[in-house]
């Protein structure tokens, strides 16, 4: 399974539930027995949606609570059945994620030392992340690094730390802010090592900075679709 980014109203977003006094079947359901192979199954799977109604609901309060932070009317089609989705690797996520941190705990200099290394350790990626949010807002992506899974269409460089129309405490940040970030590090990859400028969907890139790469341009194909079409960026990452 990887990493999947969606540009679509937030009530095209489905959670997997299932039944847990059921009785469990012997195998996952049939649409998920390719990527769950051999998994005891706690009962019955559904998909289920979110209310229309509870997202305009949590929408508008969420407008009116943060309208002098945003300086604008927070809103987009919520009825648009309109949806672009695409899956990035989930090791090529993380270590997109990963060179994000570390430029901006030692600064893009140090990127040409990075050209033809692989992907690096647990320990690697526990020493960069940790500091991630000790820099908190300082942070050169905040957008990409503070915890955000949903970015909606604003314009300030903000994130909103808020329930969600299921009452889950999650972070909102502006997708618009996002791009911004996710060009920036994309020029600085290519401006290291140009050889990524070659990479096709159909090539797996094992060195750090072709992983890192391959997971952007998933990441800024379906942010720019959201972005033109002004409707909620979000991930399953």
């Amino acid at each position: 399974m990887g990493v999947g980014y969606a540009a679509s109203a937030l009530h095209r977003t489905f959670y997997l539930v299932t039944e847990e006094r059921a009785a469990a079947p012997a195998e996952p359901p049939p649409e998920l027995a390719q990527i769950l192979p051999g998994a005891k199954w706690g009962g019955p799977a559904k998909f289920h949606g979110i209310p229309l109604a509870d997202v305009l609901r949590w929408r508008e309060q969420l407008a009116e609570k943060y309208w002098s932070q945003l300086g604008e009317v927070l809103t987009w089609d919520e009825e648009s059945d309109f949806e672009a989705a695409e899956d990035t690797s989930t090791s090529a996520d993380v270590q997109l994620h990963y060179l994000a941190a570390l430029i901006d705990d030692r600064g893009p200099e140090m990127l040409p030392d990075l050209i033809g290394t692989g992907k690096p350790s647990h320990e690697e990626f526990e020493r960069a992340f940790s500091a991630v949010e000790r820099r908190g807002f300082t942070s050169r992506f905040p957008q990409l690094l503070l915890g955000a899974m949903h970015w909606l269409p604003f314009e300030r460089n903000l994130i909103i730390e808020e329930p969600d129309w299921r009452g889950t405490v999650r972070r909102f940040g502006s997708s618009e802010r996002l791009m911004e970030e996710i060009i920036d590090l994309r020029d600085l990859i290519l401006e290291t090592d140009a050889r990524v400028a070659d990479w096709n969907p159909d090539q797996q890139l094992d060195d750090l900075l072709g992983a890192a790469w391959q997971a952007s341009e998933t990441v800024a194909r379906i942010g720019a679709i959201a972005v033109a079409r002004h409707l909620p960026l979000w991930t399953t990452g």
